[in-house]
């Protein structure tokens, strides 16, 4: 079977078995661009919520030309979309609109230029030598990672506001949220 029937086939498959564990859920087809890595996702959420769960159907499609049966991979995509939503942060929409609320959320990341070349193009970022700097507004931390959002330069358009007082206010608030480790 080739990728894309297998997509089909696993987005189904996964759709199945979340209704029989009782969930009532809408899945989406997407690519997912990240820093560092992009991948062709499904985006699991509930009917009732504007926040999802991504899962990667190249990992499920690996899974599989190791000869691991779609019914077998939806389970087990099935438990980490469970646990995802058991995990995701507490998310209050109406803020995320509110540059003045979201601001004590922001931080800065340092990533690889080259390697986010494209994605770059769509971020505000400030460069140093082969290297860049991102800015992301921090929602939840926890021992199983961090939930985020990536600014972008739709997002700063929405906010009203430029480039130089996102950096000024991510110099503010960075070193509460997310201070240097070496």
């Amino acid at each position: 079977m080739d990728y894309e029937r297998f997509k089909e086939g696993f987005q189904d498959a996964l759709k199945a078995e979340l209704a029989v564990r009782g969930a009532d859920v809408e899945l989406t087809a997407r690519r997912v661009d990240k820093m560092n890595e992009s991948y062709d996702a499904i985006t699991v959420r509930p009917t009732d919520s504007s926040i999802g769960v991504n899962i990667s159907v190249e990992k499920a499609f690996a899974a599989y030309e190791n000869g691991t049966p779609i019914p077998e991979i939806a389970e087990h995509f099935a438990d980490a979309v469970e646990k995802g939503f058991r995990e995701s942060p507490q998310v209050d929409l109406e803020s995320l609109s509110d540059y003045e609320q979201m601001k004590s959320k922001l931080s800065m990341e340092v990533v690889s230029a080259e390697k986010n070349a494209e994605l770059l193009e769509s971020v505000p970022h400030e460069r140093m030598e082969d290297m860049a700097v991102v800015y992301r507004f921090v929602l939840d931390q926890t021992d199983s990672g961090n939930g985020t959002i990536l600014v972008t330069n739709q997002l700063l358009d929405q906010y009203g506001i430029t480039k130089e007082q996102l950096r000024a206010d991510a110099m503010e608030n960075a070193p509460e949220i997310r201070p240097s480790e070496i």
